[in-house]
């Protein structure tokens, strides 16, 4: 109780009650408003980290792309008989050379990703016994590993398909997918579940930042010699690796408020008992456990296929992680139908960077004001118009990207490309609404994550083959995959609009 005098009255004022509690709600929101010293620690470690990690990636990429092409280029210049060559042939730009890229950087970035998805759960577990940062060290250095194993084959030209043997050396530490997952879970255990998305959306940001600004200087640089930036690009990975040195350790130090409740529904005695064979013991081996844990999940994830909506869901986020995966072929795309060098094409993804930023800034914020604010509708609601709209911007950017015939249309096509990108996130959000209970949130999150991976290793060798056809086609058809893309939308689209929600109106005090 606080203390008084005779000067106290006895009966305080309300207006004095109303001022103080304001107060209190002031002093509450300045606090939750400051980070504390570990917070601040991980946010500029690992922005840092991310930024300068994936500055380096961009720098490489189109130099990466324009060396490929050279080499397999030059490979099949003395394959040819001399006398069908001429100065009106673009040897480089010719189908068979084009096709011959296309398969090699799309089984490329499939073998560099299917390590990942193996080893992130085995890895994952790892990060619970040993901590964060062991493994985090683990997963940058394989990136690194792999990126450079790239570069050695290049440089001492050795045959271009022994690149797709770049994602074993992430087999040790798990390369991106690892390295990106012990980034956010770090920022799980230190932050609280209100605090939690801004701060992955401000680190996820810096992806974007390093994207807008490195692929304009790669492109500088590429003009002169495609090697400058192509090395540039592993050193400047090399280098700011140190960075995960400043990351704290966090494994122990979960916020009180991280918003994990503990599994309270009611079991079956028959349910428990077969549970807790499954959980882990002290002695169990990693491979004990990574068993357990793929039997665990087949147990608790039955509601994924009995229920119709969460089934559409998984289904939606597996075709719009195919369609995005079309945007790797965008430089070669560019580059060859409207005769662009590639340092001239790589252009076009800082504009693509600039235009995602400009969605996820203003464009998206907007909207879902306007959906929350002006119509009223519910986060459920909201969240699945959404994914409409996105859906929708998908279709007739991929389509007008196909079939540009000039740098307008094409730049056009690439806005409304943008403008897709909310849309396996919104999807996502849709699909935690239909969940049956608050404990199987996490099974959900899984099983679309499995779903998104197995779309971008599905669909990076078949637009590589769809590319691969339209150029037999003719260069008029090279846009195959990009019109593919938007007939994937297209498809997942009709089901989105059939789901339904309850559409409840939110209470706005």
């Amino acid at each position: 109780m606080g203390q008084h005098d005779e000067t106290t009255p006895l009966l305080t004022s309300p207006h004095q009650n109303i001022n103080n509690d304001s107060g209190t709600t002031r002093q509450r929101t300045t606090r939750s408003l400051l980070w504390s010293p570990i917070q601040r620690r991980v946010m500029i470690a690992g922005g840092l980290l991310l930024l300068s990690i994936n500055f380096g990636a961009f720098m490489a990429q189109a130099p990466q792309l324009q060396i490929f092409e050279d080499i397999i280029c030059k490979n099949y210049m003395q394959s040819i008989d001399p006398s069908l060559l001429n100065d009106t042939i673009d040897v480089c730009k010719s189908p068979a050379v084009q096709k011959e890229l296309a398969l090699v950087t799309g089984w490329k970035n499939t073998f560099d990703i299917l390590p990942s998805i193996a080893m992130a759960l085995p890895y994952g577990i790892l990060a619970d016994r040993i901590g964060r940062r062991p493994v985090m060290i683990m997963s940058f250095a394989s990136l690194i590993c792999s990126d450079t194993w790239a570069k050695i084959v290049c440089w001492f030209n050795l045959p271009l398909r022994l690149t797709w043997l770049a994602g074993l050396f992430q087999i040790p530490g798990g390369g991106n997918l690892v390295a990106t997952t012990m980034v956010m879970t770090v920022v799980a255990d230190v932050f609280s579940a209100g605090e939690r998305n801004t701060a992955i959306f401000r680190l996820t940001a810096m992806t974007t930042v390093a994207e807008i600004v490195a692929t304009p200087l790669s492109a500088m640089m590429l003009e002169s010699d495609p090697w400058i930036p192509f090395i540039l690009g592993t050193v400047i990975m090399i280098s700011s690796s140190l960075f995960v040195f400043l990351m704290p350790e966090t494994l122990g130090q979960m916020n009180v408020n991280s918003g994990i409740q503990e599994d309270t529904f009611e079991r079956s005695p028959e349910d428990s008992e077969e549970t807790s064979q499954l959980l882990p013991t002290k002695n169990d081996t990693i491979a004990e456990i990574v068993l357990g844990k793929t039997q665990e999940f087949i147990l608790s994830s039955k509601f994924l296929w009995t229920s119709p909506r969460i089934l559409i869901s998984i289904v939606a986020v597996f075709a719009g992680s195919m369609d995005r995966s079309s945007w790797y072929l965008l430089i070669q795309y560019v580059s060859t139908k409207f005769r662009w060098s590639i340092a001239e094409a790589s252009y076009l993804i800082s504009v693509r960077g600039c235009m995602t930023l400009a969605t996820l800034l203003v464009i998206l914020p907007i909207l879902s004001s306007f959906l929350s604010r002006t119509l009223h509708y519910a986060p459920v609601t909201k969240d699945l118009y959404i994914a409409r709209f996105s859906a929708a911007s998908g279709v007739l950017g991929y389509l007008m990207v196909s079939i540009a015939s000039s740098a307008p249309i094409l730049l056009m096509g690439t806005l409304f490309m943008s403008f897709s990108i909310p849309f396996v996130y919104s999807v996502i959000s849709v699909a935690t609404s239909f969940v049956p209970s608050q404990n199987q949130i996490a099974t959900l999150y899984a099983a679309m994550s499995v779903s998104i991976s197995i779309g971008g290793v599905v669909a990076s060798p078949m637009f590589a083959g769809l590319y691969a056809v339209g150029m037999q086609l003719g260069v008029e058809w090279s846009g195959l995959p990009f019109a593919v893309g938007s007939g994937l939308l297209l498809l997942t689209l009709v089901p989105i609009l059939y789901i339904k929600v309850q559409t409840q109106l939110e209470d706005i005090s």
